[in-house]
């Protein structure tokens, strides 16, 4: 999270490094007291600028990999290579969690620029990621639907065969039914390889008919 405030005359500055870990986004807050004239008075960095840098750099760094990670599941899906669901989620909850922090930190950039504590060079780079986190956020959601789209084909290509089968199986299912009443009169009732002819010869009529349709 991303704080500044003022407590007992000086200001309070909080800034996270971010890492992804293990499909993990995860944060380390840095603390700085800041004087009336600016300087550090408390903190691990020399500068409020110097801290704003490399929290930058950490998001950067976040972000390579996160773009990284999208680009192989891209890769996967468009060669139809099996992708789980919990992948998908990672990387969407990835995506959005990185370019809440990108937002803080542009947001957060432009009032330390407005204070004198940091520089126009910092603030643009804070700009140019929040813009790059947005992108990969949408990267996120196109993969989230393009899989979405692979799983409803793969399923609608299911439901046909299941159908094909079931419709095949319509010539089978009247003769039989009808043989099995055990009626004398029935033509080749007495004689059971002749009624397997029949069932396999009308079952690979209707099959040859319905895939001419």
């Amino acid at each position: 999270m991303v704080y500044i405030f003022e407590e007992g005359g000086a200001t309070v500055v909080q800034l996270p490094l971010v890492k992804v870990e293990e499909g993990e986004v995860k944060e380390e807050q840095i603390e700085l007291v800041v004087d009336r004239e600016g300087r550090v008075a408390k903190g691990p960095y020399a500068t409020v600028q110097e801290a704003f840098q490399r929290a930058l750099e950490s998001l950067s760094a976040a972000l390579h990999q996160t773009e990284s990670f999208l680009d192989q599941l891209e890769y996967r899906l468009e060669m139809e290579e099996a992708v789980r669901p919990g992948e998908i989620y990672t990387a969407s909850y990835l995506a959005h969690h990185l370019y809440y922090v990108a937002s803080q930190l542009y947001n957060f950039g432009r009032e330390l620029g407005r204070r004198g504590l940091v520089g126009h060079r910092a603030q643009n780079y804070s700009r140019a990621l929040y813009r790059k986190a947005l992108v990969l956020r949408r990267y996120a959601r196109d993969l989230r639907l393009l899989y979405a789209t692979m799983v409803q084909v793969s399923l609608n290509a299911s439901m046909k065969k299941l159908t094909w089968l079931g419709t095949v199986a319509l010539p089978a299912l009247l003769i039989t039914s009808i043989y099995g009443m055990n009626l004398k009169w029935l033509p080749l009732a007495d004689s059971p390889p002749a009624v397997f002819a029949i069932l396999a010869a009308s079952t690979l009529a209707f099959a040859y008919l319905l895939n001419k349709i």
